[in-house]
């Protein structure tokens, strides 16, 4: 027999509260990005949904 799991949608925005937070995800994505603008993009969304 398996097992039901619920599972939720998971915002990064949701999580960002200060602009230390933010600063140092975006730092993060920068260094995870490989230099794909898309990835870095998709990162400064993330912060400006954060702010709304």
């Amino acid at each position: 027999m398996t097992e039901k799991i619920d599972t939720q949608a998971f915002d990064v925005a949701d999580h960002l509260r200060t602009p230390e937070e933010m600063a140092a995800y975006l730092d993060a994505c920068i260094l995870e990005s490989d230099g794909d603008p898309a990835f870095i993009t998709k990162a400064l969304a993330d912060i400006a949904r954060a702010q709304d």
